[in-house]
């Protein structure tokens, strides 16, 4: 029971976090094969290996780029953009939940007057239950890097001959 509870607090907390995980791995291939990968997301560039290769980055990695070289062919470098994951849409299902139950109670507790309008107050209601009900998941979901995805997700890039005989 307690799991049952634990695993549905996080669904509601933090949807991508239960789709996604905190890495991701991006396809790397060249034409001719065996050329270096050289990962740079983060501080410092780290090898990747040869291609064909799959490599494992963070997702909350930004800037982040790969270097593809080969003895003999001009270098190329692949700049990855850091999107927000479609997996975050998950987290509106608490926003609406929040937003619906203080728009219900914005239009109840409203007084009769000609001052205030009801629709006004649950329209308020809405829009701060939604931000209440929407924040822990996204808050969760950015600090683990569930939020978010890098693209191209498969690299494969033609390397040209440098000319220079090397």
């Amino acid at each position: 029971m307690r799991r049952s509870l634990a695993a549905l607090g996080l669904v509601l907390a933090g949807c991508a976090t239960v789709i996604n995980d905190q890495k991701e791995t991006i396809a790397v291939s060249s034409e001719p094969a065996g050329a270096v990968v050289t990962v740079n997301c983060g501080s410092s560039a780290m090898y990747g290996g040869l291609t064909p290769a799959s490599i494992l980055i963070e997702r909350t990695a930004d800037p982040c780029a790969f270097t593809i070289a080969k003895d003999g062919y001009r270098e190329k470098r692949v700049e990855l953009r850091r999107l927000t994951s479609a997996a975050t849409i998950g987290n509106k299902v608490p926003g609406i939940i929040a937003g619906s139950l203080l728009s219900v109670v914005g239009l109840l507790v409203t007084p009769d007057s000609n001052w205030i309008d009801p629709l006004d107050v649950a329209q308020s209601g809405w829009e701060i239950g939604s931000a209440i009900g929407e924040a822990p998941g996204n808050a969760i979901d950015r600090k683990t890097g569930a939020a978010y995805k890098h693209v191209p997700a498969k690299i494969s890039v033609k390397l040209e001959p440098s000319g220079d005989g090397r």
